[in-house]
Formats: C-alpha cells, sequence, structure tokens
C-alpha cells in the first residue's frame, strides 16, 4: 500500500466519520441529555466503534484504491 493510498483512505475516513460523529452527539444530546458524560460516551463509542471499524473503514480502503487506480 502506497503512502498516497494510506493518506486518501484517510481522509476519506475522516470525512464519514466526522459528520457521523456530530450527528451522534447531537442525537445523545437530545435524547439523554440528563446522563452523565461518561454514559453517554459509552453509548456513542458503542455505536461508533464497530461502525467504523466494520463498515465505513473498508469501505473507504475500497474505494481510496478504486481512485487510486483511476487517478493513476
Amino acid at each position: 500500500m502506497t503512502f498516497r493510498i494510506v493518506i486518501l483512505r484517510t481522509m476519506l475516513v475522516w470525512l464519514v466519520v466526522w459528520p457521523l460523529v456530530t450527528g451522534m452527539l447531537k442525537l445523545l444530546r437530545f435524547i439523554a441529555s440528563d446522563m452523565a458524560l461518561g454514559f453517554q460516551t459509552l453509548i456513542l463509542t458503542a455505536i461508533l466503534v464497530p461502525l467504523i471499524s466494520l463498515l465505513l473503514a473498508p469501505a473507504m480502503h475500497s474505494l481510496a484504491t478504486r481512485l487510486m487506480k483511476e487517478w493513476s
């Protein structure tokens, strides 16, 4: 894996993760504003870590690889 693919994949994952985390934070603030911050963080990470590591990151890896092949 080349350095360019790693950078592209990292940027693609970040572009997906950032709005996802922001949206989940807003949703948790709306639904569970009275819960302790630690519990909100537990809920947030329990949802987002598997979602990102099992679905989003592999998809962004495939997309980055495909984009690099097209640009080469």
